[in-house]
């Protein structure tokens, strides 16, 4: 296998079927294989892809034969021979290069980066991606994907903020989230995504997740009820119990609090609802509450958590104030 793997004509020929569909299973589990052994090997693999896109673009605007273009790429990285030195990646591309500029009639070989990209700002939104993948975003999240080329690759890339995924079981490639220095990769699941400047954090809901270091290579495998925690100070990776409880509360709204300090609470308060909510009097901040709460407007959470700890909340303004009574 590994002999196979290093056969740099054959893997390339493999991936000029995988863009032209007629890749056979066998082939693909290979390639699929292949790709996740290393960052140089993925970035191979989209440099084909990029060639592909602009191919496409270029058949748009003429008569110009991509298929032809492919199986002229194809024949030529089958027919080197084994005595002969070997050619460097670049090389290659540029040969694809080549052609697309002979070919094209005088079109120039640019790049055209497909790429849809989404972010927030104050409200939560769903997004449905071409393999039909559900991505919640909360508030102040950006997400980047190729719209058009996505059911060939399942690739998402979390720029920053806070996702929650639920992917669609498809038999096409495996799908997998970009984080940086981190990649996450589906095994049929639902997980949250959180990526801020000090941490990305990866909590699986249902199935499996593998959490990968894309220059390292560490890996951890990560199941339901599980978090995986990547600190970008310090570059280290680990996996452990998810502590967070209310880890999908932006989404869903549902809080669950046992014997929590109210400062604790409000503070979760805060971020999901996107509201300032202050205390008035220090004897509020020893109060703990226990509660499960499921309710769609803050105004009803507070109500609720006013009558449990026997304090009034009062609103000035854009900020909710809890006070003794």
């Amino acid at each position: 296998m590994e002999k196979f793997e290093t056969n740099e004509e054959i893997i390339y020929a493999l991936i000029i079927d995988d863009l032209d569909e007629t890749i056979t299973p066998e082939d693909k589990l290979i390639l699929e294989h292949w790709r996740s052994v290393s960052i140089e090997n993925e970035k191979t693999y989209q440099d084909f892809l990029s060639i592909q896109i602009n191919l496409d673009k270029l058949s748009e605007e003429s008569d110009y034969d991509v298929d032809a273009s492919w199986n002229t790429l194809d024949s030529k990285l089958l027919s080197r021979s084994e005595d002969r030195p070997t050619i460097s990646l670049k090389l290659w591309l540029s040969i694809a290069a080549s052609v697309l500029l002979v070919c094209s009639l005088g079109y120039y070989f640019l790049a055209y980066p497909d790429y849809q990209v989404i972010t927030t700002a104050e409200n939560a939104k769903a997004v449905t991606l071409p393999d039909g993948t559900i991505v919640n975003l909360n508030a102040a999240t950006s997400i980047k994907y190729s719209k058009r080329y996505f059911e060939r690759d399942r690739r998402l890339e979390l720029l920053h903020g806070e996702a929650f995924v639920q992917v669609i079981k498809h038999a096409g490639p495996q799908f997998h989230v970009v984080l940086g220095d981190v990649d996450a990769r589906d095994i049929g699941t639902s997980f949250n995504l959180q990526k801020n400047s000090g941490s990305i954090k990866v909590i699986v809901e249902e199935g499996k997740v593998s959490m990968k270091h894309v220059n390292s290579g560490e890996e951890i495998m990560l199941v339901a009820g599980k978090i995986g925690i990547y600190d970008l100070q310090t570059k280290t990776l680990r996996a452990a119990d998810n502590p967070e409880t209310n880890y999908k509360a932006w989404l869903d709204k549902k809080f669950e609090f046992k014997d929590s300090p109210l400062p604790e609470v409000l503070d979760q308060l805060e971020k999901v609802y996107q509201t300032k909510i202050s205390i008035d009097g220090a004897g509020l901040n020893d109060r703990k509450l226990t509660a499960n709460l499921h309710y769609e407007s803050l105004d009803s959470v507070l109500a609720v958590i006013s009558a449990s700890l026997q304090c009034k909340t009062t609103k000035l303004k854009d900020t909710y104030i809890l006070s003794d009574n």
